[in-house]
């Protein structure tokens, strides 16, 4: 094979050096361009790992109607719920690993939303039990294993309820306050099918003879006596 010219081999090495100097500017450019993980005390990350956590109960009380529900409509309800919310904690905690954060620990629960209105009346919820908005108390779930029938119907549906507006509102805080456009589609929709589920679950009380909790009780006793209904 003939030897190159000294003039093509000049102007080959140059436009070799063109072609890496462009690559090494592009890869730089897009690496600054491409979204960093957010900090561990971010929104992001408390949302996704408070919110994956929160869902864990939801989903643990459906278990626990589809065993004891009489009802194909309670059943029916516990199955849309562990499906849509297992699926959407599993979502959660695949963007934490990505983000090589832990599943679980890290920052105080609900530190997230420090200084709103929600995060105080969750620390006076915390001393009542409940880990976060919502939430049922370990007693309440101890009480709601042990009855059946109707009672177990009513107090089931008022425990998601009150589980559901909690979540809510830590969804839509999730959905204004993330960084991330993954977190902000996956707040809003947790937002919009707990808000969807909270009018069935709202009527389907009312078909029992049965009111939601108050929005802030925790009391075993005030829980128990509207389960009777």
């Amino acid at each position: 094979m003939p030897a190159l010219a000294p003039l093509e081999r000049a102007r080959r090495v140059l436009v070799l050096v063109v072609a890496l100097l462009l690559a090494l500017v592009v890869g730089m450019f897009l690496g600054r361009s491409l979204p960093s993980a957010p900090a561990g005390n971010s929104v992001d990350v408390g949302f996704a790992r408070d919110m994956a956590i929160h869902h864990g109960q939801a989903v643990d009380m459906a278990y626990t109607a589809l065993r004891t529900a009489p009802s194909p409509e309670v059943r029916q309800l516990a199955v849309d719920m562990a499906s849509t919310q297992g699926n959407q904690a599993g979502r959660l905690q695949q963007l934490l690993v990505s983000w090589d954060q832990p599943l679980a620990g890290g920052s105080a629960t609900m530190a997230w939303m420090a200084g709103t209105e929600l995060h105080a009346r969750h620390v006076v919820q915390q001393q009542q039990g409940r880990v976060m908005p919502g939430m049922a108390t370990a007693a309440e779930l101890a009480r709601l294993r042990s009855e059946s029938g109707q009672v177990f119907e009513v107090d089931f549906l008022q425990l998601v309820l009150r589980h559901h507006r909690g979540g809510i509102e830590m969804a839509r805080f999730g959905a204004e306050h993330a960084t991330t456009g993954d977190v902000r589609d996956l707040a809003r929709a947790i937002a919009t099918s707990q808000e969807g589920e909270s009018q069935l679950l709202t009527d389907l009380l009312a078909a029992r003879g049965a009111q939601p909790l108050p929005v802030d009780d925790a009391g075993d006793d005030a829980a128990a006596g509207e389960g009777g209904a």
